[in-house]
């Protein structure tokens, strides 16, 4: 199986997220190992890099899609991350 995974920014105020494109970029397949994704309620600290758009907050929703082309699977993972107040020096010590 393949993966990717997308973040969207749900900006304070707002009912829907904002597509502001490729943020991370990742993409993987099961056969080359695992890799670890951010749960509902995990802080998340993508900084802006390049042309890409970063994401800050808490995971607000993972939504998994599937689609089957041929005998090969695919699963697309949408991320929403939502703007809230975080205390930082809470969450590590720097």
């Amino acid at each position: 199986m393949k993966y990717s995974i997308d973040y969207q920014q749900l900006h304070k105020g707002q009912k829907r997220p904002s597509d502001d494109g490729d943020i991370v970029g990742v993409t993987f397949d099961s056969e080359s190992g695992f890799a670890l994704i951010p749960n509902v309620g995990d802080v998340v600290s993508v900084p802006e890099m390049g042309s890409r758009c970063g994401v800050y907050g808490v995971v607000k929703s993972r939504l998994f899609s599937y689609l089957r082309s041929g005998e090969e699977i695919y699963c697309s993972i949408n991320i929403v991350v939502e703007e809230v107040d975080i205390d930082h020096g809470a969450l590590i010590k720097e």
